[in-house]
């Protein structure tokens, strides 16, 4: 659902090659309608007037079946990716956001993931209340209990030396732990990996 037509045409000329029945819908509400009456397994909601992103996500999540509901933002506020988190969004990504991108999105979400864009990482921060709150499942296996301690500081926004300095070890080992959490959780930079463990359910 989205209210501009050339960007429905964008989305359904990525989303018709890998075999979805694509269905536009200008607004919310006749988005919302079709997915019912189709029991749609994917809605993506972009720009829309006569709902906010938050409560079409949020309509979408109240279907008897629920489908992956994919936000396609522009510049997210931190107030505004909280909402759309709290609201059931299963991916967050950009409104510009490649196709490549997208499909490697979907195909993320259709093994259980869920996506966020790199370029959010900073604001999704900030939504979950800043430093300090940010918190590391613990019963995962992915990452050894020096690694989650280093990525929790790394989602605070910390620097390697900070990092180090919190955690009493030199800035050498910190480096150490996060080529490892970046092997690990398939990322190449600082903010793909706290979107990464975000996805994985590691941070929360």
């Amino acid at each position: 659902m989205d209210d501009w037509p050339l960007f429905r045409l964008g989305l359904q000329a990525v989303l018709e090659p890998l075999g979805t029945r694509v269905e536009h819908a200008v607004t919310a509400r006749d988005g919302l309608r079709a997915a019912t009456a189709g029991g749609a397994d994917l809605v993506v909601v972009g720009s829309v007037n006569d709902l906010t992103q938050g409560e079409a996500i949020h309509g979408a999540k109240r279907i008897s079946r629920p489908p992956i509901v994919v936000a396609l933002v522009g510049q997210a506020s931190r107030a505004e990716v909280g909402r759309l988190l709290g609201a059931g969004a299963d991916a967050l990504l950009e409104r510009s956001v490649p196709a490549d991108e997208l499909s490697e999105a979907l195909r993320r979400l259709a093994v259980g993931e869920r996506v966020l864009a790199p370029s959010l990482v900073p604001a999704l921060v900030g939504a979950t209340g800043g430093a300090g709150d940010m918190q590391v499942g613990a019963g995962d296996g992915l990452l050894t209990g020096k690694e989650r301690e280093v990525l929790a500081r790394l989602a605070e926004g910390r620097s390697n030396q900070a990092i180090a300095a919190a955690l009493h070890v030199s800035p050498a080992t910190v480096k150490t732990h996060l080529a490892h959490i970046y092997e690990k959780l398939g990322a190449s930079d600082r903010n793909e990996a706290v979107a990464r463990a975000v996805a994985l359910g590691l941070l929360r």
